[in-house]
């Protein structure tokens, strides 16, 4: 009887819970469907108590902006300003046209990797929705800084996204490789993205109960499989977040789980990346939390950026101006146009002090000075312009005033001049400064009875001391520019800038005869001042390069951003960037397939870079279905390398084919800066050439050097039947490369 009463009670038990559980069903399946509510609503309420968590110094809170008031800098958000993180941004399109993966693409298994174009799940696409700061939207970001914890620094990764839609859990990957796709891509049919190597990593964001639960993991890549590696407990080592509220501030789109974002304590997880590791990393979506599920969306491999660049820092100014007259005799001391806007103190001014664009321009018709004859000034037409950028998209404070003078008759005859056109540009970047007067231009000139062409910089003609009094001059193309940078062996705080001031004529009259009047008059001045903050330096670096292409760069309007088109770069511990386009259009330039490149290496004896833009079929400026400017086909070339206490820097590949300007043919290959004249528009300069030191190539120095080349160059600077606005300039085909080693 002992052994048989276990038995009788369960089979007791079973009997009754079977008339229970059949005379209950949806008794049961209420108390379930309340746990589950409840679990999950603890977790939503988990997850809101968690809002305010932070890993290194980063709000964790599925939002952009900052939320703190005290202290003032710390902790940060993706728009702190300036941020003091390292960015490498990505972008994505949606639709038919999307980068994705072809069906049957698992994530673990690269054998199987299709890359096509085409859409893929709403839930699984990742979209250019997060704008930040004003800048253009992107799909998402990394981040690396190091931080102090516990009195220790420690490398910190940040990283978000934005997709399509929320019909779905998120589930997205950040891969960091090696290998450069344009030398080991990761299959056959999927030239686009790296080879894995052992020693590869991955991080990876998945939701649940849309985004109640979060997960962030990493990986390695071990030769065959990813083995997990320990991120810790969240809250210490990582954490995670995705919108809640279904708006928030620099998310393009509406709705909740939306956007995600992630901080993780990469020395205590995977181990501190030194900071001159040459990686590539890309953005993917899975079709579930298993690796070896589907992968759906992908943006192109990116080199990773460990500088932290500092935009918001940068400036950019100057001024422009039709002419300047003093004459003590009459006590006219007068510039024109007049000054624009009020404040400006000589002609019209432009400044931007971080991210922005401003643009000034002014013009006055038929000019005598002084009236009624015109005995020191005549001209048809004076107008300047002055537009000063700072662009994060390529990291630059770029300043470029332009004057331009018609029909000009200086002191009854002495100069004349059909046109007279002044142009001086300043750029900065985090690691060169540059400046050009390209594009400065004499039409029919006559000084003294004398006609010039082809004027030197900084020519001077003595004027006859019986007629003008001693020390009478007449300067041409008068140029003073400098550039600066910190001092060799300085890694932070430092500042790169660059200042040019063009006079185009400058008549300087000590006594007149008859009269013994003084007089001097300036005629097309323009000036050009940029600098930009040294990012944080990399001691283990034996030296840095710096590399960029552009397909196109379009202001467009010179109060707004430029629109940039095939921009590549890479970053100063070296690396490779690539673009390949089928077809290019914005409002002022259009083309067939272009390509643009970024490589740089940098080794223990030396450092070197080259970067090219190629493009075909370039119609620039056109009108009634007719290009202002064409090429049939161009590659701007720019390559620098330094090393044993030599560095040089030139234009090698570059070419310029089936030229046309305002319908006229142009010979092949022009010479460096050919600056040709668009009547009633402004001007084209061909085949653009500027050291960053000023000056054109041969480009050379001991530690370091750099030039940058631009095949196409369009500056308006009058108003015009195009509707164009006057300040727009257009840049097709830019290349630029510096290196330097000690």
């Amino acid at each position: 009887m002992g052994k048989k009463e276990p038995m009788t009670n369960k089979t007791c038990f079973q009997k009754y819970w079977r008339v229970v559980a059949s005379a209950a069903p949806r008794t049961l399946l209420i108390i379930t469907t309340f746990l589950l509510l409840l679990l999950i609503g603890t977790l939503i309420a988990n997850r809101t108590t968690r809002a305010g968590i932070t890993v290194g110094s980063f709000e964790i809170d599925g939002n952009l902006i900052v939320d703190h008031l005290v202290p003032p800098t710390e902790p940060i958000d993706w728009d702190s300003s300036p941020f003091p993180a390292a960015l490498t941004t990505f972008t994505d399109g949606t639709g038919p046209t999307d980068d994705i993966f072809g069906m049957g693409s698992k994530e673990s298994d690269q054998s199987t990797w299709n890359c096509t174009a085409g859409s893929t799940p709403p839930k699984d696409d990742v979209v250019n929705q997060i704008s930040i700061n004003g800048a253009a939207p992107i799909a998402g970001e990394i981040a690396f800084r190091f931080f102090p914890v516990s009195g220790v620094q420690k490398q910190f990764l940040y990283a978000n996204w934005s997709r399509l839609s929320n019909n779905g859990d998120a589930h997205i990957d950040y891969e960091f490789n090696q290998a450069d796709p344009s030398t080991n891509p990761a299959s056959p049919s999927c030239p686009q993205l790296p080879l894995r190597a052992i020693g590869d990593f991955l991080i990876s964001f998945d939701t649940q109960f849309g985004g109640a639960i979060i997960n962030t993991s990493a990986f390695t890549w071990n030769g065959t499989t990813f083995v997990p590696l320990s991120v810790g407990n969240q809250g210490t080592l990582w954490d995670a977040a995705v919108n809640t509220t279904p708006s928030i501030s620099g998310l393009t789109v509406t709705g909740a789980n939306l956007f995600g974002e992630l901080a993780l304590n990469v020395s205590d997880t995977i181990g501190t990346i030194p900071c001159e590791k040459v990686l590539f990393v890309s953005m993917k979506t899975r079709a579930s939390t298993s690796l070896s599920a589907e992968v759906k969306d992908r943006t192109r491999a990116k080199p990773v950026n460990f500088t932290i660049f500092n935009p918001a820092g940068a400036n950019a100014s100057g001024n422009a101006v039709g002419a300047q007259i003093q004459d003590r005799l009459l006590g006219i001391n007068q510039a024109l146009p007049a000054a624009t806007p009020p404040t400006c103190t000589q002609g019209d001014c432009s400044s931007q002090s971080g991210i922005g664009s401003t643009s000034n321009s002014n013009q006055v018709l038929n000019v005598a000075v002084p009236p009624p004859g015109g005995n020191v000034l005549k001209a048809n037409v004076l107008s300047a312009s002055s537009t000063s950028t700072v662009d994060s998209t390529t990291n630059t404070a770029t300043d470029t005033g332009v004057a331009e003078s018609a029909g000009v008759n200086l002191v009854s005859g002495l100069v004349t001049a059909d046109v007279v056109r002044a142009v001086a540009t300043a750029q900065a970047s985090g690691f060169n400064s540059s400046f050009g007067s390209a594009g400065s231009a004499f039409n029919n000139l006559v000084v003294n009875g004398t006609q010039l062409n082809n004027v030197n910089p900084n020519t001077t003609i003595n004027l006859p001391a019986a007629q003008f009094g001693a020390g009478s001059f007449v300067k041409l193309f008068e140029e003073m520019g400098s550039s600066s940078q910190p001092p060799p062996g300085q890694l932070a705080d430092g500042t790169f800038a660059a200042d040019l001031t063009v006079n185009m004529i400058r008549v300087h009259i000590t006594s007149l005869a008859l009269t013994g009047d003084a007089v001097d008059v300036v005629v097309s001045h323009a000036q050009a001042h940029a600098d930009f903050p040294q990012p944080a330096g990399c001691p283990s670096l034996f030296g840095t390069v710096s590399g960029n292409a552009t397909v196109v760069n379009e202001q467009a309007n010179p109060s707004q951003l430029p629109v940039v088109v095939g921009f590549v770069s890479i970053p100063p511990q070296g690396g490779h960037d690539h673009q390949d386009l089928d077809q290019l259009s914005t409002s002022l330039a259009s083309g067939g397939t272009s390509v643009s490149d970024s490589a740089g290496t940098v080794l223990s004896s030396s450092s070197n870079s080259s970067s090219f833009a190629k493009a075909q079929n370039l119609c620039a400026l056109p009108v009634a279905g007719v290009c202002t400017v064409f090429a049939s086909a161009i590659t701007s070339q720019a390559n620098s390398v330094s090393g044993g206490g030599k560095s040089s820097s030139d234009p090698q590949g570059t070419s310029l084919i089936g030229l046309s300007v305002g319908g006229m043919l142009v010979n092949d290959n022009p010479p460096p800066n050919t600056t040709i004249l668009l009547p009633g528009i402004g001007s084209v300069i061909l085949n653009e050439q500027t050291c960053n030191g000023g000056g054109v190539p041969p480009c050379s120095g001991t530690t370091s050097s750099g030039i940058r080349v631009r095949a196409i160059h369009v500056i308006v600077d009058n108003p015009n039947a195009l509707g164009v606005p006057q300040g727009a300039d257009v840049i097709v085909g830019e290349a630029h490369a510096d290196s330097a080693h000690p």
